[in-house]
């Protein structure tokens, strides 16, 4: 999980966002509407206006953004972030505490987990060793 959220108002223009994200070297920031998260931004948001033709000049947030927001407990595992982050296909959970988002766990963060799984030598298990079910059809023979 990364701490610190970055945060931006839906009225604000997707052309500050899309300044604001590359500064900081982030995909992704919240939406909130006062102390209310209405939202997630994600730097694939913005490229997926900019393909239909929308000019981020002239746009809002609001455009952009994805309403819906999958949000789970500091507490949660690594296996079921990674189970909900492929059900809903998605490239980020917001992590909240006491009703206040206090995180975020992205795609990096669970392939940065995977890898120290991998180089673990140590007596105890890996906190990422699972193979995720697929839904998909796949050749004979392939393993995930």
């Amino acid at each position: 999980m990364t701490r610190g959220v970055e945060v931006i108002r839906p009225g604000a223009p997707a052309a500050t966002a899309r300044e604001h994200m590359r500064r900081r070297s982030i995909h992704h920031l919240l939406v909130k509407e006062g102390r209310e998260l209405v939202g997630v931004l994600s730097a694939r948001d913005l490229k997926r206006g900019a393909r239909r033709g929308n000019e981020p000049r002239r746009t809002v947030v609001a455009d952009f953004m994805t309403p819906t927001v999958v949000a789970v407990q500091s507490g949660t595992s690594v296996h079921k972030a990674a189970n909900l982050m492929r059900g809903h296909s998605i490239g980020c959970l917001i992590v909240v505490d006491a009703g206040e988002a206090t995180g975020i766990v992205t795609l990096a963060d669970l392939l940065e987990q995977a890898g120290e799984a991998r180089r673990h030598r140590g007596g105890r298990r890996p906190a990422l060793h699972y193979r995720v079910p697929h839904r998909k059809q796949h050749r004979a023979g392939a393993a995930w």
